[in-house]
């Protein structure tokens, strides 16, 4: 808990909200900022991907630093709006054995509700409601003008995750457990990084695909949310790689979710 005073200011629960709420955002904007005849599926997909094949190669077990290989500065420029192909695979973005059908979208304004967030997050309605309250105080949640909608301040949510995190919220590998790849292991940075062996970070779930060491997720609900949008997916596996890896894997996965939410 990351507390100020004797009452709690920020909790992971709300960081996860956080996350969800610029993954509808980013969904929403390429959405309706692509052609029509664009499947919501493909544009999802081509969210995030950088653009920085063979940035770095993994040194091996889980938190070890990584080896840096030369690179062009067209290698290390992150368009988000020009996001490359899908991030792992193009016929297996999860981490799990069971794909969750993602509901279609109807009417943007209702995902943002009480009622689909608590459904989405794995949280009780309450939980959200708190949750949303204490964003606002911290003046990371505010209202978009035109829409009335709730809108994350993005690049505060950068620095915080960047810079506060892994000191709030400190995570270590664990067991050895079948899971959810996370971090580097993660189908978001399969292209951009090669593991030279050792263990991989994971969620516990009993549907995961790999085998790996423990990381104990920003929330408990996190793997089940991650199994209803890809791209919050992504955003949070990145969250880990900050938290769990030494500076130059930091410096990777912020580059990468700076692009993939669309900051500058």
């Amino acid at each position: 808990m990351w507390t100020g005073g004797e009452e709690a200011v920020m909790k992971s629960q709300d960081i996860l909200l956080l996350f969800k709420m610029t993954s509808l955002h980013a969904q929403e904007e390429n959405l309706f900022g692509r052609m029509e005849s664009e499947s919501t599926s493909e544009l999802v997909k081509n969210m995030l991907k950088p653009e920085i094949r063979g940035l770095m190669v993994a040194g091996g077990p889980v938190g070890r630093a990584l080896s840096e290989l030369p690179v062009s500065d067209e290698d290390t420029e992150f368009r988000p709006q020009e996001l490359d192909a899908p991030m792992g695979d193009s016929d297996r973005w999860e981490g799990w054995s069971d794909v969750v059908p993602s509901t279609p979208v109807t009417s943007w304004n209702e995902k943002y509700s009480l009622r689909a967030l608590s459904a989405s997050l794995g949280l009780s309605k309450s939980e959200v409601s708190n949750a949303m309250v204490r964003c606002r105080n911290a003046g990371l949640l505010t209202n978009d003008y035109e829409t009335g909608l709730p809108k994350v301040n993005c690049r505060e949510l950068l620095k915080i995750t960047e810079h506060a995190l892994k000191y709030f919220f400190p995570v270590k590998p664990g067991a050895i457990v079948r899971g959810i790849p996370t971090g580097f292991a993660a189908p978001a940075l399969s292209k951009s990084l090669k593991s030279a062996g050792g263990l991989i970070p994971v969620w516990p779930d009993p549907l995961g695909s790999e085998r790996g060491q423990s990381i104990e997720p920003l929330y408990k609900t996190v793997p089940e949310a991650v199994k209803k949008d890809r791209t919050l997916y992504h955003y949070l596996a990145l969250v880990d790689a900050i938290r769990v890896g030494g500076p130059r894997e930091c410096g990777v996965a912020v580059n990468i979710l700076k692009a993939g939410m669309g900051l500058k």
